[in-house]
C-alpha cells in the first residue's frame, strides 16, 4: 500500500511539472494572435496566392521523452534560470528566430524528420495534420512579389491532447506588443506626373505638348528586414521615352524619407540623374547599399522628385511617351530579388501627320484633318481612310500657305515644334503637318501668308483635340476638331495603330480652309481723259473761230 502511495505521488508531481511547462510555453511561444485555439490541425493564414510558393516548417523546440520542452539546437532559444529543480521555461525571442533563420538553417535542414511541408487548401490556407509537439520555424519559399520574414507556429500539450496553433501572416508584426518586425511585406512603387505649364491639368496627366516640362514623383516602399539580413539589394530606376531629364535651379532633384527631405538619398538621386544626363542616357538608377539604413527604416517610404522635358522626335499623329519606374529589392532567399514596376503614359498628337497604321495594315499616308483649298467647292473623306476627295465643284488643293498655331487664343504665343519651327506651310496636297500637340488645349490657326495668287484669309480657326483614356491612362480614342469639322479616331495601345472612324453616327470630315483667288482690277475708274482732250480742242477751235469773225467785223 505504501509503495502504491509513493508511485501515485511521483506521477502527480510529474503531471504538475508537465502542466506548468506546457502552460508557460504556450503563453510565450503561441503565435496564433488569438485567431484560433485547439484547431484540429496546424494552420497558416495569409500566404499570397502565387505560383511556385512552398511553405516549410523546421522544428526549433521539441517535446522530449522526459515530458518537457527543449531546444532542437543547443543555445538557440532564450530560457529562464530554473530554481528548486524546476525545468527551464523556453521564451523564444525575435532575435532567436532571426539567428535560426539566417545562421542555423543548414543545421536545421540536416536534422532527420526535422521539417515538414504544409499543404495548400482550397480556401488559401496552408495546413499540416498531426504536427509534432513543440515550436516550428515557418519559412515561405518561392514568393516573387511578397517578402515573408520568419515566424513560428506552435503545437502545445494540453490536458485533452494536442492543441494546434494558428499562424496569421496578415497581422502586422511577428510580436504585436514589442513591434519587432513585419511578418509579411509586399513593397510597392507608385508614380505620378504633373505638368508645370501655366494651365496644369490633374496629376497623372496623359496628354503633353512638345516642350512641356513634367514633374515626376516616384514613391517606393522600404521592405521590413530583420536585423541579421545581410547584403540587401535595393534599387529604384526610371526609364524615359520621348523625354529628357532636366536639372537646374528651377527643377532640382529632391529625395525624401517619409515626409522629410533626406540629404543622403538626395545625393544618391542627384548623382544618378546627372550621370544619366552626362551619358545622354534615358535611364537612372538609385542604389541604396547601406544595410543599416534599410533595416532601420524598414516599413518606410522613399520619394524621388525629378523633372523631364517632352522632346519626342517622332513624326506621327499619336506618340507614346511612356515612363517606367522599377523597384528591385532582396526577397526571402539568400541572394534572390523581386522586381516591381509602374508606368506612366503620356501622348502627343498632331495635325495632318503620318499614320502609324490603320486597322489592318501599316501605312505612311497622312491624316487629313486640315486641307487648304480655294473657294470653288468643298471636300470630304472617301471610303478609303485618310483619302480626301473633292465635292460640290472642283476646289484646288493649295500649297505655300503659311500659318502660325497660337496657344490659348488667337493672340497667344505661337507653338514651336521640335524642329524649332513656329511657321507651318501647306504642302502640295494642301495639308499642314504639325506634331507634338496636347489634348484639352485650345489652339488657333492664323494664316500669315496666303498662297500665291490668293487673298489672305485672316479669320482665326480654333483647333481642339479631345482624348479618351482608360483608368490606367491608356489612350483609347481621340477627336480632332478644327473650325467645327471633326475627325474621329480609335487607338490601340499595344500595336500603336490608329483607326479612322467614319460612320453615320460619328461622321468624320476634314476642315477645308478656303482662300479667294485674286482678280485683275482696272488701273483707274470712269471714262478716262480722252473726252476731256477732245472737248478742250473743240472749245479752242470755237474760240479761235469767234476771234477771227470778230476781227472781220471790226475791219468793215
Amino acid at each position: 500500500m505504501k509503495k502504491m502511495k509513493k508511485l501515485f505521488a511521483v506521477l502527480l508531481t510529474l503531471a504538475m511539472v508537465l502542466g506548468m511547462s506546457a502552460t508557460a510555453f504556450a503563453t510565450t511561444v503561441d503565435n496564433s494572435d488569438g485567431e484560433q485555439t485547439g484547431s484540429p490541425k496546424a494552420t497558416i493564414i495569409g500566404v499570397v496566392d502565387e505560383e511556385g510558393v512552398e511553405v516549410v516548417a523546421y522544428q526549433i523546440i521539441k517535446y522530449n521523452s522526459d515530458g518537457y520542452y527543449e531546444e532542437v539546437l543547443s543555445d538557440t532559444i532564450d530560457k529562464t534560470n530554473p530554481t528548486n529543480g524546476e525545468k527551464p521555461q523556453l521564451t523564444p525571442s525575435a532575435e532567436n528566430v532571426q539567428n535560426l533563420y539566417y545562421n542555423k538553417m543548414s543545421e536545421l535542414k540536416a536534422i532527420p524528420n526535422g521539417s515538414v511541408t504544409f499543404t495548400k487548401q482550397e480556401d488559401g490556407t496552408y495546413t499540416y495534420d498531426n504536427l509534432g509537439l513543440g515550436s516550428w520555424l515557418v519559412v515561405v519559399n518561392g514568393a516573387k512579389n511578397t517578402l515573408y520574414n520568419p515566424a513560428i507556429i506552435s503545437v502545445n500539450q494540453g490536458t485533452n491532447g494536442k492543441e494546434y496553433g494558428t499562424l496569421n501572416l496578415n497581422t502586422k508584426t511577428w510580436n504585436e506588443t514589442e513591434q519587432l518586425y513585419v511578418k509579411k511585406d509586399e513593397p510597392k512603387i507608385t508614380k505620378t506626373a504633373e505638368p508645370t505649364r501655366d494651365d496644369p491639368k490633374d496629376l497623372d496627366v496623359a496628354g503633353t505638348q512638345y516642350g512641356d516640362i513634367l514633374k515626376f514623383t516616384v514613391v517606393a516602399d522600404i521592405p521590413s528586414y530583420t536585423a541579421d539580413k545581410k547584403d540587401i539589394i535595393y534599387t529604384i530606376s526610371d526609364t524615359l521615352t520621348g523625354l529628357d531629364f532636366v536639372v537646374d535651379d528651377s527643377h532640382p532633384v529632391v529625395a525624401k524619407l517619409g515626409d522629410a527631405n533626406n540629404e543622403y538619398l538626395t545625393g544618391l538621386a542627384t548623382t544618378a540623374i546627372n550621370s544619366a544626363i552626362a551619358a545622354k542616357a534615358k535611364k537612372f538608377t538609385v542604389t541604396v547599399n547601406d544595410n543599416n539604413f534599410l533595416v532601420t527604416n524598414g516599413g518606410g517610404k522613399i520619394t524621388i522628385i525629378y523633372y523631364a522635358k517632352v522632346t519626342s522626335t517622332e513624326l506621327i499623329n499619336v506618340d507614346k511617351l511612356n515612363n517606367k519606374a522599377e523597384l528591385e529589392y532582396s526577397n526571402n532567399s539568400s541572394t534572390g530579388t523581386t522586381k516591381k514596376d509602374v508606368e506612366t503614359k503620356h501622348y502627343t498628337f498632331g495635325i495632318d501627320t503620318t499614320v502609324t497604321g490603320w486597322t489592318d495594315s501599316e501605312s505612311t499616308n497622312k491624316t487629313g484633318e486640315f486641307v487648304k483649298i480655294d473657294d470653288q467647292g468643298n471636300i470630304q473623306y472617301s471610303e478609303t481612310p485618310g483619302e480626301v476627295i473633292k465635292k460640290d465643284g472642283n476646289p484646288q488643293f493649295l500649297s505655300g500657305a503659311e500659318f502660325e498655331l497660337r496657344i490659348g487664343n488667337e493672340n497667344g504665343v505661337p507653338f514651336t515644334d521640335k524642329q524649332n519651327k513656329s511657321t507651318f506651310t501647306t504642302d502640295a496636297s494642301g495639308r499642314l503637318e504639325i506634331v507634338g500637340l496636347d489634348d484639352d488645349v485650345d489652339y488657333y490657326l492664323v494664316e500669315t501668308k496666303a498662297p500665291e495668287g490668293y487673298t489672305l484669309n485672316t479669320k482665326p480657326i480654333k483647333v481642339h483635340i479631345t482624348a479618351t483614356y482608360s483608368e490606367d491612362d491608356t489612350l483609347t480614342s481621340y477627336d480632332v476638331e478644327i473650325g467645327g469639322a471633326i475627325t474621329h479616331y480609335n487607338y490601340t495601345y499595344e500595336s500603336g495603330k490608329t483607326e479612322l472612324v467614319n460612320t453615320s453616327e460619328t461622321a468624320s470630315n476634314p476642315f477645308g480652309f478656303k482662300n479667294t483667288k485674286l482678280t485683275d482690277l482696272p488701273s483707274t475708274g470712269g471714262i478716262g481723259t480722252t473726252i476731256f482732250t477732245v472737248v478742250g480742242c473743240l472749245i479752242m477751235i470755237a474760240a479761235a473761230g469767234m476771234f477771227f469773225i470778230s476781227r472781220r467785223k471790226a475791219v468793215k
